[in-house]
């Protein structure tokens, strides 16, 4: 595994980008940014075992990612018959989405597979590219990644302050 984004102010900003899901729909990354992180997966498709394995992982995580505010989109070079036999494989918990072509991974000056962490703002926090044997950060370390950015957003993490009367007091 090889970090080669780190943040913040890494100065690396995710690059807009419309692609199909596995039901042929577009998804946008606006639809994402300026209300959740963001988490992308970019993989080797379906007939990958290792990748696959990896969504499952993500697939497994997805709720405590969506606890920190944050959707997971996973790229891949599927077309869309493909999609649809990996969204029934995973239980579809996010968008999988098609990029036959790898020009998004391409735009975002990465190799297959990477994971990329960027706020909600898309800077990108830290990015890895797997090696050889498609090593990455484990969903521990995904989720420490994903609190720790969270707890950057004052207005995410604002402490609630009640009044409260100390025992023997009496409110006027």
């Amino acid at each position: 595994m090889k970090l080669v984004i780190s943040g913040p102010a890494s100065g690396h900003h995710l690059h807009p980008f419309t692609l199909s899901d596995a039901q042929g729909q577009s998804v946008q990354l606006c639809q994402y940014l300026q209300r959740n992180n963001v988490l992308l997966f970019f993989h080797h498709g379906v007939d990958c075992t290792t990748c696959v394995a990896t969504l499952q992982e993500l697939a497994a995580h997805s709720d405590a990612y969506h606890q920190q505010e944050t959707v997971v989109l996973a790229i891949g070079p599927d077309q869309l018959a493909e999609s649809q036999q990996l969204a029934a494989q995973l239980d579809h918990p996010f968008p999988l989405l098609s990029d036959p072509a790898e020009g998004i991974i391409a735009q975002q000056g990465l190799d297959t597979p990477s994971l990329v962490i960027a706020d909600r703002w898309g800077e990108i926090w830290k990015a890895w590219v797997g090696s050889a044997d498609h090593r990455l950060p484990s969903a521990q370390d995904i989720l420490q990644w994903l609190v720790f950015i969270e707890s950057q957003c004052e207005e995410c993490t604002m402490i609630e302050w009640t009044d409260r009367t100390e025992v023997g007091d009496s409110p006027e």
